[in-house]
């Protein structure tokens, strides 16, 4: 019994930190915008939070799958992780090389709300202030459904890494609302007033 629980504990240390590694972004299997390596019992996110979409399922793979070829030596870099201690926990991860941010691209081309990459820290002081964002609202409830195991999520990356990259965030959404790109054009307005969808920068988030 005891060395069955040795290895349970061992096992859930090594997915821990296999969680934490930054790892080469094209060892990554895509379906969407969530991956796996594979032989890992992990899932990995190039969003944190909803399920709104500006492009097709297809124009998104193919931007995922462009940036990828171009960006040869991209490293996945995990941000955040949900359902610690869960057989199956969920990375929420960006894909980074030098200066480009694959996340920032798919905000920028409207493909997602910036919202949606808010890792869950930040996210959770958003609802809390944000009360009336009824999109917020479903975003949490979903990530509560998604977190059978209770176990907040940490963070894995700096605190200062984290606040540049929200900043790049805010202006990459502010020229997709600019462009009218994706989820931020005319097709989609109806869809933003029902869900009282509204840019990042427009909500609460000072500490």
């Amino acid at each position: 019994m005891f060395k069955y629980v040795m290895l349970v504990v061992l096992a859930l240390v090594c997915r821990t930190g296999c969680a934490q590694e930054e790892v080469p972004f094209k060892e990554l299997v895509f379906q969407g915008a969530s991956g796996y390596r594979p032989g890992e019992n992990l899932e990995y996110f190039l969003f944190a939070q909803g399920f709104v979409q500006g492009v097709s399922p297809e124009e998104q793979a193919a931007i995922i799958a462009d940036w990828t070829g171009q960006h040869p030596h991209a490293r996945l870099v995990p941000v955040s992780i949900l359902g610690e201690r869960s057989p199956f926990p969920i990375v929420y991860a960006w894909a980074v090389d030098g200066d480009d941010n694959l996340n920032l691209l798919l905000v920028r081309k409207g493909v997602y709300p910036a919202l949606t990459m808010l890792d869950t820290p930040r996210f959770a002081q958003l609802v809390e202030r944000a009360k009336p964002a009824r999109y917020a609202k479903l975003l949490a409830e979903q990530e509560r459904q998604g977190n059978p195991t209770g176990i907040p999520a940490r963070r894995l990356v700096p605190a200062a890494r984290y606040d540049d990259f929200l900043k790049k965030l805010i202006a990459a959404e502010a020229a997709a609302q600019a462009d009218m790109n994706g989820i931020w054009s005319d097709r989609f307005k109806p869809m933003r007033d029902k869900l009282g969808l509204t840019p990042l920068a427009t909500l609460p988030l000072m500490e």
